[in-house]
């Protein structure tokens, strides 16, 4: 299903509006090159290489070795504000695809935004009032069942260097799918339902009864630091980084990974193979795995088995 794209008018008026990819950009699907990884000289065992791709694009700091590692589990709505209408589109529709690679449904044209993406070339102007008007999709790290990771802290959106930031914010669920900081709710009889009860007897040694996925995020792209690259390239760029859990910052010298494509002019310009097997094991290892550990090692082994020619198709 082709998720409808809305091109919104932000707080600041014509800010977004303003913003627009250099012409370089407008490039079809059909203009980008084929899903291909450079040479890579292999000198360690398939597993050794595994973990250290893993250790280098898995971000620090965020709890993911010792809570797990979080991923979509509801809808995905998409909503680009600045770009021209069909560039936004573009985006919005190679996000959702690859989504869709993974499992992930797409929301209809009246779903409620929980992915958005504003591409301005003055964020530092942007920011601050669109934080100050939507605070909460930010979320509060005060909220005991809430994890927020990123680029930044809200206050430094703004003003961060990099091409492209962002804000997630995560939340702990029961296996159903109950958020644990859910307020409880009165029944007909009175009696409390909805209260986020994580029971012991569901769990085994195989699964855990909680579950850490994203709710929403918020995606800022700086028109002025990614002008002349394929909006192909950045489309992928940003589906990777909205869809797995990757780090900013990622050594991506040892590995090919489109995380570099703005770290040097030979950058891949699509998701390598390395990446398409990072977000399939996102996604098809066990969301309600025992523990951190017991995860990680699934995603490792998952990787160790990707075969990309089964999977070129479509990537």
């Amino acid at each position: 299903m082709r998720q409808s794209y809305r091109q919104r008018l932000c707080a600041v008026g014509a800010l977004c509006l303003l913003s627009t990819f250099s012409p370089a950009l407008a490039q079809s699907v059909s203009d980008q090159p084929e899903l291909r990884n450079p040479t890579v000289v292999v000198t360690r065992t398939r597993d050794e290489q595994v973990r250290d791709y893993m250790a280098d694009i898995m971000p620090r700091g965020t709890g993911i070795r010792s809570k797990g590692l979080p991923r979509w589990n509801s809808e995905l709505c998409v909503s680009v504000i600045g770009p021209p209408v069909e560039q936004g589109q573009f985006i919005a529709d190679r996000i959702t695809q690859r989504a869709q690679q993974v499992g992930l449904e797409a929301g209809g044209p009246d779903c409620d935004t929980n992915l958005l993406i504003m591409v301005t070339d003055a964020p530092e102007v942007l920011l601050p009032e669109v934080v100050k008007q939507h605070r909460k999709m930010f979320g509060d790290p005060s909220d005991p069942g809430i994890d927020v990771s990123g680029t930044s802290a809200i206050k430094d959106l703004g003003d961060d260097q990099r091409p492209v930031r962002w804000r997630q914010v995560i939340e702990t669920v029961s296996a159903t799918g109950i958020p644990l900081s859910g307020d409880p709710r009165s029944g007909p009889s009175g009696a409390p339902e909805n209260v986020p009860t994580v029971r012991s007897s569901t769990a085994s040694r195989l699964t855990s009864n909680v579950r850490r996925e994203v709710s929403r995020m918020i995606v800022v792209v700086d028109t002025r630091m990614t002008a002349g690259r394929p909006i192909g390239a950045i489309a992928d760029y940003l589906a990777f980084v909205t869809l797995a859990q990757v780090d900013a910052d990622a050594d991506v010298e040892t590995f090919p990974s489109i995380m570099g494509l703005f770290s040097g002019l030979d950058a891949p310009r699509s998701m390598t193979d390395w990446d398409v097997a990072y977000l399939i094991a996102t996604y098809d290892s066990k969301a309600d795995a025992v523990n951190a550990k017991s995860q990680l090692r699934e995603m490792r082994k998952l990787i160790i088995e990707y075969d990309p020619e089964a999977r070129r198709d479509g990537w």
